[in-house]
């Protein structure tokens, strides 16, 4: 419960570098991806969960919506790096007609097996009942997508890695990890299919994933927001 409350507050505390850009209309894609994964996280800590819950008129259906709110968040937050390494095709895979078929694709199929999935119990990701193999499948398809976006930017950040740019290589280094574990909780989605108790290291996995990410996101902020700071210095 803790873990959760602490990726929600890490979160949101990085989203709120973008606050100030978006406000004046700048960096608009980035602040609204890292609202959209902040809200995801937000709505299956616990209390709020449950507190969202006895207002739904459907069991869980706030899943669905933190379900959908990462995918937006990673939809974004993608279309955003593959631009910023001008990466054209990875682009359109991601936020183009074959991205967006992959997207609908995988949420599409988490809301057929919802609605097949007859559970009471109210909790994130119908973990209460990892005992039915369509509950474990229906886990496993979310850790899917994240790893698609992943697996479309690693061998653009891996370039980054080896920048001459410090603030170029630190922000590589934060998305490389993070897209990694994207990759790694992918690998324990399938393994839950086969055995449900790996199921709580993917969930910490997923957290500690999305905090790089979002690392790394903010790094690439504060080096473009220095960058200005120093042009204006130079000609005023």
């Amino acid at each position: 419960m803790l873990t959760g409350y602490l990726i929600a507050v890490v979160l949101a505390a990085l989203a709120l570098t973008r606050l100030p850009g978006a406000i004046r209309g700048r960096n608009m894609l980035i602040a609204s991806s890292a609202a959209a994964i902040v809200l995801a996280f937000a709505l299956i800590t616990p209390d709020v969960y449950a507190a969202l819950d006895r207002f739904s008129p459907i069991p869980n259906l706030v899943d669905l919506v933190a379900k959908l709110a990462l995918f937006t968040g990673l939809l974004l937050a993608g279309t955003q790096v593959a631009r910023a390494w001008r990466a054209p095709e990875t682009q359109r895979r991601i936020s183009g007609l074959p991205g967006v078929l992959v997207f609908l694709g995988v949420f599409v199929a988490e809301v057929v097996i919802f609605a097949v999935v007859h559970t009471t119990s109210s909790v994130p990701d119908l973990a209460d009942n990892l005992s039915s193999p369509l509950v474990r499948l229906y886990s496993t398809l979310a850790t899917a997508y994240p790893a698609y976006i992943a697996a479309l930017l690693l061998p653009h950040v891996r370039k980054g890695l080896s920048s001459s740019q410090g603030a170029t290589k630190a922000t590589s280094r934060f998305l490389f990890v993070g897209f990694v574990l994207a990759g790694v909780r992918f690998v324990l989605g399938l393994v839950t299919l086969l055995l449900p108790a790996t199921y709580y290291v993917g969930q910490v996995v997923s957290g500690v994933a999305a905090i790089f990410v979002a690392l790394g996101l903010a790094t690439a902020f504060f080096a473009r927001l220095g960058r200005q700071r120093a042009a204006q210095r130079q000609y005023s």
